[in-house]
């Protein structure tokens, strides 16, 4: 379980002689945009051109957001260690500024890339110092995010008691001030997943089905599969068998559009064999 928050940085327009601060900016979004369509390769090529760019005219902008985007499309791309270049170099561009977002953003990279590696005790230290970041200036709009990262770190960890603790954290404070809704509906179905582990199978499903209205709603129908399979065997897993069978029927169809239906129809059949069992008793 997989969670990556990758933040598009915040552009401000100015002018310079030659090649243009606002030229450089709608470079930044080209990069942003082709990261959106996973063109990792040209994200990583125009961002690339960016930096450049910026050196020449001292654009410090540029050059920060440059790297941090370098990072990502390596990232992207399973070229961890370039990745981890980039992403430091972003790190220690921005301690020579006083913009908090470049080094919160930059922190967080380092962060995914060395949780990805198994380094969970680093990752942890450049969450903290981006959720530090957030709280000193009062940027509740990044906190969810930052409470997530620390959550899948403990849960990586296996300590869910933990990462559930940051993950509503992250779902109280995106509620309160009407976070984007895949924000909320991750940190959800995050709880879930972790309740699940702790086998609290009333809990998970409470979090889950939080979780599979919100990516209904958004047309997210991979996620909403993925959140009503363990809805479906949190009821199986509990004894509640006519429940977890139909939530199974209910998502069939969409489990065939998305290609997991195999494991549905596994996790169907163990339902059916538990109900014939009970009814011959």
């Amino acid at each position: 379980m997989i969670l990556r928050i990758f933040v598009i940085l915040l552009t401000i327009s100015t002018v310079t002689f030659g090649i243009t601060k606002e030229e450089i900016d709608k470079q930044l979004q080209e990069a942003w945009q082709m990261y959106e369509k996973g063109k990792y390769v040209s994200m990583e090529k125009i961002s690339k051109k960016v930096v450049q760019s910026s050196k020449k005219i001292n654009y410090p902008k540029g050059i920060a957001e440059g790297y941090y985007y370098i990072g990502i499309a390596y990232f992207m791309r399973g070229k961890v260690d370039k990745a981890l270049e980039y992403a430091n170099l972003a790190v220690d561009y921005s301690q020579k500024y006083n913009n908090y977002r470049w080094k919160a953003y930059s922190h967080t990279l380092v962060g995914e890339i060395l949780r990805y590696l198994g380094k969970y005790d680093k990752a942890l230290y450049h969450f903290k110092i981006s959720l530090q970041l957030a709280e000193d200036n009062k940027n509740q709009k990044m906190l969810p995010a930052a409470y997530a990262n620390l959550g899948n770190i403990y849960f990586d960890k296996r300590e869910y008691n933990k990462a559930i603790e940051y993950y509503l954290k992250g779902l109280e404070i995106g509620k309160k001030i009407n976070i984007r809704p895949s924000y909320i509906a991750l940190n959800s179905y995050n709880t879930g997943i972790a309740h699940f582990r702790l086998k609290n199978w009333n809990k998970a499903v409470k979090y889950l089905q939080e979780a599979y209205k919100i990516y209904i709603k958004l047309g997210d129908k991979k996620s909403a599969i993925s959140s009503a399979y363990f809805i479906a065997k949190s009821y199986y897993l509990a004894g509640d068998y006519w429940k977890a069978r139909q939530v199974i029927e209910e998502n069939t169809s969409l489990a065939k559009q998305v290609l997991q239906y195999r494991k549905f129809k596994k996790l169907l059949n163990k339902i059916n064999r538990k109900l014939k069992e009970n009814e011959a008793v």
